[in-house]
């Protein structure tokens, strides 16, 4: 996991827009020292660099829009997978039907509570050690029952849904923790030092002006709010723009409800 992502998105953004901005500031400065490329040289120089971060930046976004879409899909995959599951254990004879159920509340309370703990945060460990306790249960519940041989028609669907449970709980805890490379990271503030540095460097006011013009600081404002976004969306536990739990709750308010024939409903 990203070490750099364990940092709030605006006060990465706050760091990033200072740098590019001192970027912008040094290329002001030192452009009338650079007096031997030609004022075209320069500007072809500048536009390569941004094109070139501006396409870091397009992929760096898309790759983070993506994962994005993703958790939230496996968020969804696993309430239905649990919700699935919950509907065939409930037509299992007391009292293995009541227990599983049981387990199934306590469970997606806390699949529910993982969403708001930090992934670094040392809670986590509890969180997912709870989680694997739960389904540990629900196995030997399940074990008690083919065993048994009770219900026997209901062993490969029970069985398979437990499956999709476990499955989709993985996929979730994974899915949380693949983040953006730390490398990509300081590549991308790196790139977008440079791509001010030279636009700086071009600035046609800059032996009047020394300092960024309105035009670098709004290219900074716009660039550093793509950064920002971008690293939100590879925080799921830490960004605003986290998935919703919608799902989760609505599959919890139907299992504690005891009149609720089918957990799905």
């Amino acid at each position: 996991m990203s070490v750099i992502l364990h940092v709030d998105a605006w006060k990465l953004g706050i760091a990033f827009f200072v740098l590019m901005l001192l970027a912008g500031w040094v290329g002001v400065v030192v452009a009338p020292k650079v007096g031997q490329a030609t004022d075209n040289g320069r500007t072809r120089i500048a536009d390569a660099s941004i094109a070139l971060f501006a396409l870091l930046l397009a992929f760096s976004f898309s790759g983070a829009a993506d994962r994005y879409e993703n958790r939230k899909g496996f968020l969804l995959d696993e309430a239905i997978a649990i919700g699935d599951f919950a509907a065939t254990s409930s037509m299992l004879e007391d009292p293995e039907r009541g227990q599983i159920r049981s387990e199934l509340i306590g469970y997606v309370k806390e699949r529910l509570a993982f969403g708001t703990v930090h992934i670094e945060a040392p809670e986590m460990n509890a969180i997912t050690a709870h989680s694997s306790a739960r389904q540990e249960n629900i196995r030997s519940l399940l074990a008690a029952v083919i065993s048994e041989k009770k219900s026997p028609t209901l062993h490969t669907p029970l069985m398979n849904g437990f499956n999709g449970l476990t499955m989709t709980h993985d996929k979730a805890l994974y899915g949380s923790q693949n983040q953006v490379s730390d490398t990509i990271i300081i590549l991308l503030v790196l790139f977008g030092m440079v791509s001010v540095f030279m636009i700086g460097k071009t600035e046609t006011s800059h032996k009047q002006y020394k300092g960024p013009s309105i035009w670098i600081v709004v290219y900074i404002t716009l660039v550093t709010a793509v950064f920002m976004v971008t690293v939100d969306l590879e925080q799921p536990h830490r960004g605003v723009m986290r998935s919703s739990k919608a799902p989760l709750i609505d599959l919890l308010d139907s299992l504690e409800r005891p009149d609720a024939p089918d957990a799905r409903r």
